[in-house]
């Protein structure tokens, strides 16, 4: 366990460019094995995923960041 926390704490050391490459590579391989519309959705569901726990961390509610999202574009 403890090699997986040294390992991490590297990964967030290196320079985005070099996260940005990994990522794309990673991307690439995922397009490669499952297909085009397999990694759309994988992507759309890791939005969603990450949108989910953005929620739970800042604790808010649904009501007040729909109401947040919504106000802003439809107010007359």
């Amino acid at each position: 366990m403890q090699t997986i926390r040294e390992w991490l704490q590297k990964l967030w050391t290196v320079r985005r460019r070099w996260l940005g490459l990994g990522a794309g590579c990673l991307l690439w391989i995922l397009w490669m094995i499952f297909g085009f519309w397999s990694v759309v959705l994988l992507a759309f569901l890791a939005a969603i995923g990450f949108f989910v726990g953005r929620v739970s961390e800042e604790r808010k509610s649904w009501r007040e960041i729909l109401d947040k999202l919504l106000s802003d574009r439809y107010m007359e």
